[in-house]
């Protein structure tokens, strides 16, 4: 029998439970034994697993997360750290698993040195130490003061600082735990693991050469398995069909605000509130719903409007589809812009959305055909990964590096030396 798996999600956004969900699928269809904790919030859009899942309650609402976000606020505090420790170290006792994979389930970083569990870390590339994509804020007090150029470079200088200031509440979680600091700054804590794994393509995310046991594996693309509305097949072909989708971390009023920006133009909309019951002004050229498929609607459109994070970028990339990214937060704005610098995006800061810069922007894309063939470039780049292929063979190697290394360890009496001092550790946690 193949050794057992924990993918753990963190429901901060759909993509974190999205991720290892789609991971746990491929290690269960390679004969892995699975069991899969998160929150079970995107329940209905996921749908039922063929394997053990356990509901992971997430600290934080999407509301709360998405005001932090957009704040470069830490999104957990020291306490929920602790908290989160003493949960995860409870599920690998009750699973008992030779490897735990987790989704912005940054606690795993302490909780797996605890429960003596290898780690895989799931995080975006731009994130990573090894690289130099800088951080970008979408919003700051500083902006209206200084101007954003002005602003952007005063924040540059103020970089080390805000990220040490970010990585403190789980490195004085760890403290309180019995291990040392995870890292010094936000990317050394983003990217703790035993392995790190970047669903990206280092075409589009490049990094500086990356240690053997951080690896780029490709892109997760994820589409919820409903049916499409009603009025799908009534959607008219004779004009350009621009799909909007701002995702779950959108704000309706910004949605607003783009209908109204295409609905003078020669264009037809199929848009997605990702808010059930959500109340719109919507245009007679719009059609709406609260979910759509969302690779077929990329593959009809001639441009997405979305929030230009990786996932909901990289879908309409895969499609061939260049896109208009609308990011409310900076790990949306830091994908969006390493697409822009490709030809196949072009980005509107939150604040820069009105109808008029909508209505311009978008009618510039759809004139210049630059960006469609672009998106064709990346289309064909992404195409040459299977994430899930990838990722599989990477856990092969691991277990079997991890299998080794027990086999070596045998009658020397260090990996009992070490159980001591993480039984311990863990006591203090529970």
């Amino acid at each position: 029998m193949k050794p057992h798996i924990l993918l753990m999600g963190e429901a901060v956004t759909l993509t974190h439970v999205v991720r290892p969900t789609l991971l746990a699928d491929a290690l269960h269809a390679a004969g892995y034994g699975v069991t899969l904790a998160c929150d079970p919030r995107f329940g209905a859009l996921i749908g039922p697993r063929p394997y053990r899942t356990i509901a992971l309650k997430s600290a934080i609402d999407p509301a709360a997360s998405t005001a932090l976000l957009k704040q470069n606020q830490p999104l957990f505090s020291v306490e929920t750290f602790n908290a989160y420790v003493r949960e995860d170290v409870r599920l690998m006792r009750l699973v008992q698993p030779q490897l735990v994979v987790g989704d912005m389930r940054q606690s795993l970083a302490i909780s797996a040195q605890l429960a003596r569990v290898p780690y895989v870390n799931i995080i975006n590339a731009h994130w990573s130490p090894w690289s130099d994509e800088p951080f970008v804020l979408v919003d700051h007090p500083l902006y209206k003061v200084l101007g954003r150029e002005t602003g952007d470079r005063l924040l540059a200088l103020m970089t080390p600082l805000g990220s040490m200031m970010m990585a403190l509440p789980i490195n004085i979680a760890a403290l309180n735990n019995g291990l040392a600091p995870i890292g010094a700054g936000l990317r050394e804590t983003f990217c703790a693991g035993d392995y790190v794994v970047y669903p990206d393509i280092p075409e589009l995310s490049p990094t500086r050469p990356l240690p053997p046991n951080h690896r780029h594996i490709g892109p997760l693309d994820f589409s919820p398995q409903i049916a499409p509305p009603m009025w799908w097949d009534a959607v008219p072909e004779d004009k350009p069909i621009i799909y909007v989708n701002l995702g779950s971390s959108g704000e309706p009023a910004l949605l607003e605000a783009i209908l109204a920006g295409l609905s003078d133009l020669p264009v037809t909309v199929i848009a997605a509130t990702a808010r059930p019951g959500a109340v719109l002004e919507v245009p007679a050229n719009a059609f709406v719903a609260d979910y759509l498929p969302g690779d077929a609607a990329a593959a009809r459109a001639a441009l997405v409007i979305c929030n230009g994070g990786a996932s909901s970028g990289c879908q309409a990339l895969m499609a061939g589809t260049p896109f208009l990214g609308i990011p409310s937060n900076t790990d949306q704005l830091s994908y969006g812009r390493m697409v822009a610098k490709t030809g196949a995006a072009e980005n509107l800061r939150e604040d820069e959305v009105t109808r008029d810069s909508v209505r311009t922007t978008v009618a510039g894309m759809l004139a210049a055909p630059g960006y469609r063939e672009a998106a064709r470039r990346l289309q064909q780049d992404l195409a040459r990964y299977d994430a899930k292929a990838n990722f599989v063979a990477f856990v092969g190697e691991i277990l079997a590096a991890s299998s080794g290394a027990v086999s070596s360890e045998a009658g020397t009496g260090s990996r009992e030396e070490n159980a001591s001092t993480q039984d311990s550790g863990a006591a203090s946690a529970s």
